[in-house]
């Protein structure tokens, strides 16, 4: 578990500072639409990782979206965001009902604390690995 705890603080450090603070750069168009994207964040979107270990985290991180969709937005939610377990476990109980995902016949709820703390444990442990 510290070993868990130690990569989550890293990778949650490196990979916050990926997020661009800003949108948008200088003044608005007559029509009120923004003149040009913000340096950072036009790298962000067009998925340009630096080089260094942020990029590396990035790396790892896209590639656990698409091996682990659902681990990747607790680890999103908790280590960018610094939501708790239990918000992210209420948001994701909320998500399962609003795209109508049936429930488990053997519980009351789609999720519970110790799912969302297996699929951070589950994260963390992939990041660690392919980091």
């Amino acid at each position: 578990m510290a070993e868990t705890v130690h990569w989550g603080r890293f990778l949650g450090t490196e990979w916050i500072r990926d997020f661009p603070d800003r949108m948008y750069s200088g003044g608005l168009t007559d029509d009120g639409s923004p003149q040009r994207w913000d340096r950072d964040f036009n790298h962000w979107i067009m998925n340009a990782a630096d080089d260094g270990s942020r990029g590396r985290t990035t790396r790892v991180m896209r590639r656990l979206r698409r091996v682990s969709p659902r681990a990747y937005e607790v680890l999103l939610r908790a280590l960018v965001h610094g939501e708790s377990l239990e918000e992210i476990t209420k948001w994701l109980n909320d998500r399962a009902v609003r795209n109508a995902i049936p429930l488990p016949t053997d519980r009351p709820t789609h999720y519970r604390i110790k799912d969302t703390m297996a699929m951070f444990i589950a994260g963390i442990d992939y990041a660690r690995n392919f980091w």
